[in-house]
């Protein structure tokens, strides 16, 4: 379903452009208000899925009226009358004459029964990661710790291994299964294995959703979930549940640590925002790992958001993620610009000289050859 190229740069162009115009001829008091009170908008947004009226509306093909919605849900009919008028205001949810409530296309993303659900990226992103941005804005800019970290007083991976937040942890794979649906589409399309028959390892590769795709677009690939033992047991279930269980494994262990020699049979090792966790130096022993188990010509393949390769909106996206990096990883964790990733690869002593591959997203590709 994604565009071809050329559609997709004039509408990244169009986008760019009308962006541009509009904060040129937004005066200063308005800009800085309107900065001032973004928030607002997430808030109206977070609380409408949180609270289940995304969800009620959504049920029902005809709609409901803001009365139906709160005799439903048990919720005050004035609040959530205003909440809703403020929710068609940010196009989630559009009204008719009859004052019958339906979701936009981008309010359908928020159902939770919706196949590219973004429900639990709009809940996370609302919740613990809230918290960490305000303190990486505040306590962070004098610790130097990450803002997860000065929030919660222990790192993001530690808090979520926490028998208390399992709810959580399970919401944040929810809402990196959200990201993987919507970026396999761009790689399939923008990068190809090494051969149709290849066999791609996912290190780090959480529930496996990723060589999932790439599994059911090339009927003859095979290939390696490599994650934490606590990880791989629901990659395992999934992988089950969609019929993959024969072509692709799981296999447990820490790419920190020395991989298994399991993953030697690798043609293509693939990262999906896993550099951009890690300082420098973390980054080269995860590269050196691979390129110490990878047999001749194999492929390193790493997608991530790579800083100054698109326009002034996509960039100014990516520079948020950057402090989202910050805000909720150790300090080191980044998203980087390409010559930075060439210096990475270079770190661990992988002679070649990485490519980028362009896709139809927000994030982008580099690939080096072993």
């Amino acid at each position: 379903m994604l565009p071809p190229w050329p559609i997709f740069r004039v509408a990244i162009a169009l986008n760019e452009f009308f962006e541009a115009a509009a904060v040129a001829t937004r005066p200063p008091p308005v800009q800085v208000k309107s900065l001032a009170t973004a928030y607002w908008q997430s808030e109206i947004s977070y609380s409408l899925t949180k609270s289940g009226v995304i969800d009620a509306i959504g049920a029902k093909t005809a709609g409901q009226t803001c009365g139906g919605v709160a005799s439903e849900l048990g919720l005050n009919k004035d609040f959530l009358c205003r909440m809703m008028r403020a929710g068609e205001g940010v196009k989630l949810l559009s009204v008719n004459a009859e004052g019958t409530y339906t979701l936009t296309p981008a309010g359908e993303l928020l159902k939770s029964d919706h196949p590219g659900s973004l429900r639990a990226f709009m809940l996370m992103i609302n919740e613990e990661s809230k918290e960490s941005w305000r303190a990486a804005g505040t306590k962070s800019l004098k610790q130097g710790v990450s803002g997860f970290k000065a929030a919660f007083g222990t790192e993001f991976w530690e808090w979520h291994s926490q028998a208390s937040h399992k709810p959580q942890m399970a919401q944040f794979a929810a809402a990196m299964k959200s990201f993987s649906a919507e970026i396999s589409g761009s790689l399939l399309v923008d990068w190809e294995p090494p051969a149709p028959d290849a066999v791609v390892c996912d290190v780090g590769g959480g529930a496996g959703h990723m060589v999932a795709a790439m599994a059911q677009h090339y009927p003859q690939l095979k290939g390696v979930v490599f994650d934490l033992p606590e990880v791989v047991a629901d990659a395992e279930q999934n992988l089950k549940a969609l019929g993959l269980s024969d072509r692709l494994q799981v296999t447990a262990g820490s790419f920190l640590d020395p991989l298994p020699p399991a993953l030697g049979q690798c043609d293509a090792f693939y990262l999906k925002f896993i550099l951009h966790d890690w300082p420098d130096d973390e980054c080269a022993t995860i590269l050196k790992g691979i390129a110490k188990v990878a047999k001749k010509n194999a492929t390193i393949v790493t997608t991530d958001f790579i800083l100054g390769v698109d326009g002034a909106n996509m960039e100014m996206n990516k520079k948020m993620m950057d402090v989202n990096m910050m805000a909720s990883n150790p300090p080191g964790a980044r998203e980087r610009t390409v010559d930075e990733y060439m210096a990475l690869f270079a770190k661990a002593g992988i002679a070649a000289t990485p490519e980028l591959v362009k896709m139809r997203d927000l994030v982008s590709t580099v690939v080096a050859k072993l």
